[in-house]
């Protein structure tokens, strides 16, 4: 799950709602919208996350969910992305659900950033962070969906 941490942030980020998940995510995770193609994929290389990268945060439009945690994208259906660079320096909250890491081995101070495998997670940044365009600093953990982070985005 994915939230942003304040109102204004709705005011001032850009989405990108045209194009089409090619699997299955979870709002929260990591896609590249290309309008050429139609399609939404997430980073399956090391060049793509550290671009310029967008996260899903769909609205919970199916009545048959009944809880949040349920909700998914589902491959070809269309995906709201937003364009984190635009909320530089405001707080948003993820879920353990698009962590690519244990949740137990984040802490406060960590610097997440969007993994390179094609599964549109976040996980835990090594040397070389400050290569990422995008990146999320851990405030604290939260509740949020239960295991939860509450983060700061950095754009470089």
């Amino acid at each position: 799950m994915f939230k942003f941490g304040t109102i204004g942030a709705f005011k001032q980020v850009r989405n990108n709602p045209r194009c089409k998940a090619t699997q299955d995510l979870y709002d929260g995770q990591v896609v590249l919208p290309n309008d050429a193609t139609g399609e939404a994929p997430s980073p399956a290389s090391a060049e793509e996350a550290k671009g310029d990268i967008y996260v899903v945060g769909n609205i919970i439009d199916k009545p048959e969910i009944r809880n949040k945690v349920d909700f998914k994208v589902l491959k070809g259906e269309h995906v709201r992305a937003f364009r984190l660079a635009d909320v530089h320096d405001l707080p948003v909250e993820i879920d353990h659900l698009v962590l690519g890491v244990d949740y137990t081995s984040v802490s406060k101070g960590d610097v997440l950033v969007a993994a390179d495998d094609g599964t549109g997670k976040w996980v835990k940044a090594g040397e070389g962070a400050e290569e990422y365009k995008i990146n999320l600093v851990v405030l604290e953990k939260s509740t949020f969906g239960d295991k939860g982070l509450y983060c700061t985005v950095k754009a470089n």
